[in-house]
């Protein structure tokens, strides 16, 4: 009998969880592809930074981004210049630097097109800064991700 109220109460909070998952702003929704790549739906929140050229300097815009642990971050390519975006793992803590390193987000592919983009999670990130430099044929630019404290 305990194990059974121990289910529907787990079940029960469970259901409250996920009806309280409140639907992200438009603008941070994922497009149709991202849905159907990653299996995002309209709940989860995706920041946008554009990498470009900007005369001879490599930008990233915006280049400062505040996300919650379970966010994503869609790094497209704005021109066809080509970037690579690459997390500065000598400013990063030990912890977001292992924690990048485990799961393969350390350095984009080349982004070669205005439609190319990496796609970074910040599930299960640990909270602080994250600076990132862009690469190119121009000079280097950078900006860097906060990941806050907290859900979303």
């Amino acid at each position: 009998m305990r194990r059974l109220a121990l289910a529907v109460g787990l079940a029960a909070a469970t259901s409250a969880l996920v009806a309280c998952r409140s639907e992200a702003p438009p603008e941070l929704q994922p497009d149709p592809a991202l849905r159907a790549a990653l299996g995002l739906d309209e709940h989860d929140v995706v920041h946008v930074v554009q990498v470009r050229g900007r005369g001879v300097d490599e930008v990233a815009e915006p280049a400062r981004v505040t996300v919650a642990p379970g966010e994503w971050v869609s790094f497209r390519g704005g021109d066809a210049r080509g970037h690579v975006v690459r997390f500065d793992t000598l400013a990063l803590g030990a912890d977001a630097r292992g924690w990048l390193r485990n799961r393969d987000q350390v350095e984009s592919p080349p982004l070669l097109t205005p439609s190319s983009r990496w796609v970074v999670s910040f599930h299960e990130a640990p909270p602080g800064g994250y600076p990132f430099v862009v690469e190119g044929g121009g000079a280097t630019g950078g900006g860097r991700i906060e990941v806050r404290t907290g859900g979303s």
